[in-house]
């Protein structure tokens, strides 16, 4: 990082800690890692469920795993591809949506590590492949993209040369992201298939979004090829955020990777700009009303709305003793690193009852998820966890 970078890092860290010792956080100091687990813990997602995220689908009444294309040789004979559609039924009708896997070539002599990565525009636009099914579903922005043309957000090829099979889907299968328009896409998402009284007052995006990774996670519980103490699951920005929910709510992910997003104050979330994500009870905390405002702004606002009672960075810990890495970037408006580190720090000391940490990477760019964040993942996979 430059000095010009690193200056402005450092302004910006200093006027949130100057916030933070302003307004301190109102929760309760947890001394033992069992009483964070039995206490702690369920009043974080208690508090979550009911004003921030909502509730998670409950798990339908029949799950189906459908392989409907595989190849031997994909990426020049270095992996093998399947193709699953998963479908979910339950009282009121079905629903399904399409996982690409990738596999090492090793991964039939001996089970690998997996990552499982929601993408925003269908599991065609990450690869070149042509055997990928396009996807025909709505993709982030209603922008439908070419074979090929978001391989940038994710080096398969080479997430499977470093021994790491690789699953992904696209998050407007489970529920469509219907921005800006902000019509309701409950609707059109995978709660249509509920009954009326097994669904929430309030259908929001997020707890849906990780309801999908869990559907996944099922898929790979049934791969002889994955080591199922070796999944993590991935995600940018919106689904930054999402990957953290995802490991607050299924332990069977055992890395959590938020790229750009995911660990910033409710203060600071533009509620106010996409209702179908956050609970209106949220409204009471939140400040912003646009998204990409300057520290300073952010800081200025968040100081005339009260504290929650829990913030992000409780709700973070709920990770704990799992592991948890972070990736920011210096240029990133939309979610500040000066933002993540100091939500970081008050995630840590909970992490520490457990005797872990939070890994943390800091490149030199804007809003984006890159090869350098994916050479950090999978590094601290091999190097710190020893995977």
């Amino acid at each position: 990082m430059n000095v010009k970078v690193q200056g402005i890092f450092v302004v910006c860290l200093l006027a949130m800690w100057a916030c933070v010792a302003a307004e301190p956080m109102r929760t309760p100091r947890f001394s033992t890692a069992q009483e964070w687990q039995e206490r702690g813990r369920p009043q974080v997602i208690d508090f979550f469920e009911t004003n921030v995220y909502g509730k998670m689908p409950p798990r339908p009444a029949k799950i189906k795993f459908e392989l409907f294309e595989h190849g031997a040789d994909a990426f020049g004979g270095l992996a093998l591809r399947r193709q699953y559609r998963i479908v979910s039924t339950d009282a009121c009708g079905e629903h399904s949506f399409d996982v690409l896997v990738y596999l090492p070539k090793g991964a039939v002599v001996k089970s690998v590590p997996a990552f499982v990565y929601p993408n925003f525009s269908g599991n065609h636009s990450l690869v070149d492949d042509p055997a990928v099914r396009l996807f025909d579903g709505h993709p982030f922005a209603g922008k439908q993209r070419k074979r090929g043309a978001r391989k940038d957000r994710a080096p398969v090829e080479e997430i499977v040369r470093r021994g790491f099979a690789f699953a992904t889907f696209c998050y407007g299968a489970i529920y469509p992201d219907y921005t800006p328009s902000m019509r309701d896409a409950a609707p059109d998402s995978v709660w249509k298939i509920f009954p009326k009284e097994r669904r929430p007052q309030e259908i929001l995006a997020h707890p849906t979004w990780s309801w999908g990774s869990m559907r996944v996670r099922d898929l790979l519980e049934t791969l002889p090829e994955i080591d199922q103490t070796k999944v993590a699951v991935a995600g940018q920005s919106r689904m930054g955020k999402n990957a953290i929910e995802t490991g607050v709510y299924d332990a069977r992910f055992a890395l959590v990777c938020a790229n750009c997003g995911g660990t910033k104050s409710l203060k600071f979330l533009p509620n106010l700009c996409y209702p179908h994500w956050f609970s209106s009870n949220l409204r009471k905390y939140a400040a912003c009303d646009k998204l990409g405002q300057p520290v300073a702004s952010l800081v200025a606002q968040a100081a005339k709305f009260p504290d929650p009672p829990f913030d992000q960075a409780e709700f973070v810990a709920c990770i704990a003793p799992r592991a948890l890495v972070v990736s920011a970037a210096t240029k990133d408006r939309t979610s500040p690193p000066a933002v993540n580190q100091m939500l970081l720090e008050r995630a840590n000391p909970i992490f520490r009852l457990f005797g872990k940490s939070i890994g943390w990477h800091l490149k030199d760019g804007p809003h984006s998820i890159t090869y350098e964040d994916w050479r950090f993942f999978m590094d601290y996979a091999r190097n710190e966890l020893k995977w």
